[in-house]
This record gives C-alpha cells, structure tokens and sequence, in this order.
C-alpha cells in the first residue's frame, strides 16, 4: 500500500516565502517608520496626437490600478517637516495603454512627495509630483513590419521607441479620513511616459486624468505629526543665504527616426552649467546662469543638398530635413545660453525647472530647413529662390514650437533638473533638456557647491 505524502508542492513554498519575506519586511518598517498604504484604480484620458488617436477606439480611455506605500514624517526627516510635514512614497502602477496590439500596456515603479497645502484632521489637499521609470509592451520596433523602416506609417507604433522610459506625473490629491485608519483617496493630474530622445521615435504619451481608492494607516491612532516649525537649512552641513554651483554631465541622444537608412546611430551629449543662488526661504531657492550645451547629431550633412553626401562620405547623414546642414562642422554642435533657474528645496535634494535663452547658436539660421524644394504643408513641393541661404536672425526671434511641421528649436529652451548632495560641496545631477514639448536629450553628471 502506498503511503500519502502531505508535503508543500515547490510552488506552494515559493508562495509561502514570498508571503514570510514580506510579513518580515513589514513587521522591520512597521517598527523603525510610520507607514500607510494606498490602492487605487485609475482613469485616465490619452491626449490627442497624430501618431495615438488612430489607435485609441472606440475612446481614448487608458485604465489601470496602482499600489503605494507611504513613509509618513516622524521627525527624523526635518526637509519633508519643513513642508507642512510632507510624506515621501514608492508604489508601482499599471496601466492598459487603449489598444493591445500597437500600444499594449505599461508598467511603472516611481517615488513621489505629498507636498499638503491643507494638512487637516478631517480633510488633506496637495499636490503629488513624481518620478519613476515605465516599462512598455509595444514600441517602434515590435510593431512595425515594413521592409523600410520610416517609409510606412501603417500598423506601427510611431510614438515609443523603447521598453524602458521616464515616467513623471503631476497630481493633485485629496485624502478624506472616514475610520479607524482607513481614508477615501482622490487624485488627478498629468501623467507622461517617454524616454528624452534617448530612442527614437520618442513623441510619448501624454494623459491627463483621475483614480480613486483607499489608504490605511495602520498606525493612526498612536501617529502624532511632529512639529513642521523646524530651522532653517539649505541641505546638511550647509546653511546660508546663497550658493555658487559648478556642474558638467553627459548623456546619449539617437537621431530621428526618419534617418534610419541604413541604421539608426547614437551622438554624445553633454552640458556644462555654472550658476549662483539665493535662498530666500529654507524650501526655494532662484538663481541665474550661464549654459554651455553639445549634441553631436549636429555634425551630420543633410542628404537633400545636392553633393554634401558625397563631400563629406564619413559623416553622418540626416534623411530627416530639421536644419540645413551643408557640411559637417564641429563648431555646430555647440550652442551657449543664459537662464533663470527657479528650484524647490527637499533635505539633500532640490528640483526645478530652468528656463533659458540661447547666446550663441550656430544653428538657428539654417532652421526650418530650406532646400532646394519645400514641404510646404500638404500643399506639394515647391521651387524655391533662396535655395539653401542661411536666415538672419538675431538672438530673439518670432517661431512656432508648437508646430510640428515648422521644425525648429527656437532661441528659447527648458531643463527639467533633479540634485542630490551625496556630500556638502559634491552633487549628483540629472537633467532633460527640451524645446517646448521636444526633449532634445537626457544627461546625468556631477557638480560642486561653494
């Protein structure tokens, strides 16, 4: 007679180590941090776009759910005290991004900040800005199945060129306290996922909308805030009115994805800033610099001017008529500028958005491009006198960066940078560079502060 065996299956006690793995981690956290929890299910709407819409049917609706863990402010953390005690997060998120063929689904891991503008018994409001990395089922390359890559437009996802992407949002919350621990959570706002030309094509998807859910606190009872009155401090070690910051970094950028013929190829990039600040309260600070930026895609020759390929058979070719590149010159890929850089100040780390003009840009006269023929908006090529004269433009001039088919970067530009001060003197950085809705290029780096 066969004996029975009541032994766990090898998937069984894979389930049951994960659950004690994650039992024991929460038991740790829940006795050195004060923590809550959020689930939440999500509506979003996908904003209009040439290379979305025709996928989005019958509505461009983009569900998906989204789990969060929240270290609240026990005193230990006086920056996130200083603003009106905020609570730092990480949580993951899904996301079924309209059509599962072309544009599949997304899943993200981000950290965010609940910053509250109203931090009440009854009734919390804030705003929640967040940054992760999203993970795409369906990009450019595993949709499209032309023989010649940029030819055909059809069954193609045109707007995500890689798996991996930035992920950032922008919310509005508010938490309504009902029992024992547990709270009604409403939120909305902007979400975007691309990667910052890292690969293109790289128009990423824009969505703007709301979810609602749960959040428990285990704790709440025995939770007392700590007091948000706490001394003033630019980051540890260092605490005075101004700064003077040095910073150089780099990064990688790949050319549009109309030129992939033969092959897509990837130009350095890179930034070096110098800037002095003021810090007027312990959470702001404002400061004004000077910019120096290279992007290697500009020592191609465009293949529309008739023997620039053939002068010039070792630089790159660009298929794609953005500037009127007659020659491949280094001196190009070099532009400067002065900008104004407003950011928010977190403990060791500060945030913010610098926006600036251009000093020096080679560049701008010969964008939009003008050839021997034009494209002039769906209405057909056209002949045109000045074949191939450089503009003339002084360092602020009218354009449209709203236009996609008026290509062009403008004498304005923006960087989106996040710092982190591993020490007093020394940061860590990483920054996007854009024109308008444009990103030009992602680079990371490090800096010093005196």
């Amino acid at each position: 007679m066969q004996k029975k065996t009541y032994l766990c299956s090898g998937k069984m006690k894979k389930t049951l180590s994960i659950i004690l793995l994650f039992a024991s981690l929460q038991a740790f956290a829940l006795s050195h941090y004060e923590l809550a929890y959020r689930l939440s299910g999500t509506g979003l709407f996908m904003l209009p776009d040439e290379k979305v819409s025709p996928w989005l049917r019958p509505t461009p609706v983009v569900p998906g759910a989204a789990f969060t863990v929240e270290f609240l402010p026990t005193g230990r953390w006086h920056s996130l005290q200083q603003w009106n005690n905020a609570s730092i997060g990480v949580g993951a998120r899904y996301l079924n991004l309209g059509n599962d063929t072309i544009l599949g689904s997304a899943i993200a891991a981000y950290g965010y900040i609940n910053m509250p503008f109203y931090n009440g018994t009854h009734f919390r409001i804030g705003a929640r800005p967040t940054v992760g990395l999203a993970a795409v089922t369906k990009t450019y390359a595993n949709t499209y199945k032309g023989e010649h890559l940029y030819l055909d437009h059809k069954d193609a996802n045109w707007s995500i060129g890689s798996i991996l992407n930035a992920y950032l949002a922008l919310e509005l919350y508010m938490d309504f306290p009902i029992k024992d621990g547990w709270e009604i959570t409403l939120n909305g706002g902007w979400h975007h996922i691309s990667n910052g030309s890292i690969m293109h094509p790289n128009a990423g998807y824009n969505m703007f909308g709301g979810e609602l859910g749960v959040r428990y606190q285990p704790g709440a009872k025995q939770y007392e805030k700590p007091d948000p009155d706490v001394p003033r401090k630019l980051y540890d070690g260092v605490d005075k009115p101004w700064a003077v910051e040095i910073s150089a970094t780099g990064g990688v950028k790949q050319n549009y994805y109309r030129d992939n013929y033969p092959k897509m190829q990837f130009f350095g990039a890179a930034t070096v800033k110098v800037a002095a600040y003021w810090v007027p309260v312990s959470i702001f600070r404002i400061g004004a610099g000077i910019d120096a930026f290279y992007d290697g895609y500009y020592r191609s020759v465009s293949n529309n001017i008739p023997g620039a390929k053939e002068a010039f058979p070792d630089a790159p070719v660009t298929y794609f008529g953005k500037t009127y590149l007659k020659e491949s010159k280094l001196a190009n890929c070099f532009r400067a500028g002065i900008s104004i850089q407003p950011e928010f100040i977190i403990g060791h780390l500060t945030a913010g958005i610098h926006v600036g003009f251009y000093v020096y840009d080679p560049i701008k006269n010969l964008e939009p491009f003008v050839g021997k023929k034009s494209w002039d908006k769906g209405q057909g090529a056209k002949e045109m006198d000045d074949a191939g004269t450089p503009l003339n433009r002084g360092i602020f001039y009218q354009y449209d960066f709203t236009d996609a088919s008026n290509y062009q970067d403008g004498w304005c530009y923006m960087q989106f940078v996040l710092k982190y001060h591993v020490l007093d003197h020394l940061f860590v950085q990483l920054g996007l560079k854009t024109h308008g809705v444009r990103a030009e290029f992602i680079d990371a780096g490090l800096g010093v502060a005196f």
